[in-house]
């Protein structure tokens, strides 16, 4: 009988089984999670551990590495599940300290907070999260470290000296790669990366040592000491890494190979109990499952089978072993026990014992199983693989996939399910011919710097539907003159009808085909707010009109030259909403003909859409020639740069881009504004005209239709606050339009 389990690491070695059933009567509660492969089971037991650990802190700083990894995790549940809200624990903590990082620049363990403040910044669109850990590690970059690899000799920990710094901060370098697009990031990553590599790494075994001290120092057996939680670390982090990192990236199959090594060479030393002990090579130092080395080595072997890096009948046995001993270390509460507290080696610990670093762990695990019993409930499931070509990061973009209803498709129960981050997400129907029937499927999602991305369309899926608004809006305002008005949740914008151009007092004796632009906060419906009350003119919390359209183009519009004058329409002629929806708005808008000089008159019809999350309209303008000699015409879109009715303090034209950008003056507190106008064609001129706006120009023949694009921002609703920053942004959704998202579907 062992009379001081936690001192002697041997004593149970002949007797491992009795010696681990006192260990649970000693310490043991009836497990709260069971461990059957089941989504609804799987979500269950995430929330349960979750919604434990938050309820129950650690006296530290939220900013430590232990949350660090503890965040990992819960970004991961909590963008699986919006619905649990578990997200804002993260948003509270980083607003709270400003999205800060801890003192120690070059320290890897003070780097581990960015995995959340990066997916926080790229998730929620938010700069600020990456502001703090962006600048701490360009730092590091712009004075590298020299120092040596040895552990203990001085600065060694300003470098990646030992194996759990292989988590802590290199997926931090990917992700700033992947949202800024700067290529430094996994340079430096790379070269730090490979140092590491070539010194802890054991090529023989296949596994990581802690650092440099356990080259001589042995397990208790005599075998060489590697640390369970130290090679978890690593396996765990190849993910995190890969998931961020260009395809083409020239050193991806190193870290996939190193993925495939360590899951080999870790599978050979799973214990019968189904974990993995402290000591790899000795796993009766102690004879105890050790959970936070478990599930992170569990993380990296599910992600390597879900990815197709790791066979599923060699590593699926090994993963439900593991998974069933985690699920028994978790009690009725939702704590996880039998995690090794803060150490660098093996030692002691009991089913009492439980970490925030553990739960980030189960979290991550649990996640990755769950896309795995997702994919096998779904087997007719399709895959929508999206590439971003460029190297910039693209937030919430809008995915087009051809849809046939078919028959006996039941739409109400289709989903989009999305890989990377394990959740449902919104989508939309939408007839985009207006034959009557459905036939796009329309999807958002963020894409990173030259990353790719899969989604499955699920039919008949049991799994709930995403939590759906009609954020992308237009209708007709008969009650207000006319108007026609669209909106999502950026931008909202009016276009005049028949009825204001009549004298006043029936109208407003306004003749224009011009774009108004609403100013409005981020989030909140505002048309049929305004219209109800018809006062927007002053901001009451939510927005307001500020900007004059007059007889000009306003924000956006066309016009046609003919003897070097503009000729433009007047107000709209017919208008109809093609659909609304959560993801995109459309309508069909015509202007009767007028004329152009030369016995001739043109008329336009557009399509217009708007869709989520963005600040730019879409329009595509058909124009038609009637009369005359010619079936050429020369068109141009444009705007407003002018200073009589809009004060634009900063207007920026840049023809080889396609783009003409304006910004504002403040308008005291009101703040100010940007308007621009791109086309995603090459202009063969410029023009202007006697309203002072502002085109881009091209040839075209009669019945043939153009794009062009228009968009606002408001600095009061927006982390656009300057001319400069406007201009980066159109620059950047000009790049995105003219090198679209490479979408297949398999």
């Amino acid at each position: 009988m062992c009379n001081n389990l936690l001192s002697h690491s041997t004593c149970c070695n002949k007797g491992f089984w009795s010696c681990s059933c006192l260990f649970l009567s000693l310490f043991g509660v009836a497990s709260g999670a069971p461990a059957d492969w089941k989504e609804k089971t799987i979500r269950e037991n995430l929330e349960l551990v979750a919604s434990w650990q938050i309820a129950h802190p650690v006296k530290r700083s939220h900013l430590h590495w232990t949350y660090g990894a503890f965040y990992s995790g819960l970004v991961q549940y909590a963008l699986a599940h919006p619905q649990s809200m578990k997200l804002q624990a993260v948003r509270t903590v980083g607003e709270g300290s400003q999205w800060g990082v801890l003192k120690r620049p070059y320290h890897a363990d003070d780097h581990v907070i960015g995995h959340a403040w990066m997916e926080m910044a790229m998730e929620d669109g938010n700069p600020a999260a990456a502001e703090k850990i962006r600048a701490v590690l360009d730092k590091v970059m712009a004075r590298p470290s020299s120092a040596s690899l040895k552990f203990q000799t001085p600065g060694c920990q300003d470098r990646w000296c030992w194996s759990d710094a292989l988590f802590m901060a290199p997926p931090v370098f990917a992700k700033l790669a992947a949202y800024t697009g700067d290529r430094r990031y996994l340079e430096f990553m790379d070269r730090e990366y490979k140092a590491a590599y070539d010194y802890l790494f054991d090529k023989k075994e296949g596994l990581f040592y802690r650092d440099s001290r356990y080259f001589t120092i042995p397990a208790a057996n005599g075998k060489k000491m590697f640390w369970s939680r130290g090679n978890g670390w690593v396996i765990a982090g190849l993910p995190m890494i890969l998931q961020d990192m260009p395809r083409d990236w020239p050193t991806r199959t190193f870290y996939v190979n190193l993925l495939k090594r360590m899951a080999a060479a870790l599978k050979k030393c799973q214990s019968p109990d189904g974990s993995w002990h402290a000591s790899l090579m000795d796993p009766a130092e102690p004879p105890l499952k050790e959970m936070s080395g478990t599930l992170f080595i569990m993380y990296g072997m599910m992600w390597g089978v879900n990815q197709g890096y790791l066979d599923e009948k060699e590593y699926l046995p090994v993963i439900r072993k593991a998974w069933q001993a985690a699920c028994d270390a978790v009690n009725a509460e939702g704590a996880l026990g039998w995690v090794q507290p803060i150490a660098d080696k093996p030692g002691h610990y009991s089913g009492n014992d439980t970490e925030v670093y553990g739960s980030g762990a189960y979290l991550l695990a649990g996640c990755e199983l769950r896309k795995w019993v997702i994919r096998q409930d779904h087997p007719r499931r399709k895959t929508v693989s999206v590439a971003n070509p460029l190297n910039v990061f693209r937030p919430r973009e809008t995915v087009s996939v051809p849809w046939n209803p078919g028959k006996g498709r039941d739409s109400s129960r289709l989903r989009v399910f999305d890989v990377r981050n394990g959740c449902v997400i919104v989508h939309q129907l939408a007839d985009t011919d207006g034959d009557g029937r459905m036939d796009t499927l329309l999807f958002q999602s963020n894409f990173r710097a030259g990353a790719s991305r899969d989604f499955w369309i699920l039919e008949n899926s049991s799994l709930d539907a995403a939590p759906a608004e009609e954020v992308c809006f237009s209708r007709h305002v008969p009650e207000r003159l006319d108007d026609f008005a669209w909106e999502n949740d950026r931008t909202a914008h009016r276009i005049y009808g028949p009825a204001v151009s009549r004298p006043a007092p029936e109208g407003e004796g306004l003749v224009s085909s011009g774009t108004d632009v609403w100013s409005k906060k981020a989030g909140v419906p505002v048309i049929n707010e305004f219209y109800k009350k018809g006062d927007y003119h002053r901001d009451r919390g939510n927005g307001l009109d500020m900007y004059h359209v007059g007889p000009g183009r306003g924000c956006g519009g066309i016009a046609v030259f003919r003897d070097g004058k503009a000729h433009v329409s007047s107000n709209w002629a017919r208008v109809r909403t093609l659909y609304n929806g959560p993801v995109q708005t459309a309508f069909e808008v015509s202007y009767a003909p007028w004329n152009v000089g030369g016995g001739m008159k043109a008329a336009e019809t557009r399509k217009v859409t708007l869709d989520a999350g963005s600040h730019f309209t879409r329009v595509r303008s058909s124009v038609t020639l009637n009369g005359g000699n010619s079936s050429e015409i020369r068109v141009g879109a444009g705007m407003d740069t002018g200073k009589k009715r809009n004060s634009y303090e900063v207007v920026t034209a840049d023809r080889e881009a396609g783009i003409v950008a304006a910004w504002s003056r403040p308008r005291g507190d009101n703040g100010c504004f940007g308007t621009a106008v791109m086309v995603p064609w090459a202009p063969d001129g410029a023009a202007e005209d006697g309203e002072g706006c502002s085109y881009w120009t091209r040839s075209m023949k009669s019945g043939n239709s153009f794009d062009w694009y228009m968009g606002a921002v408001w600095s009061k609703a927006s982390p656009v606050k300057s001319a400069e920053q406007w201009e980066k942004e159109v620059r950047r959704v000009r790049d995105c339009i003219r090198t679209p998202l490479r979408v297949k579907v398999r």
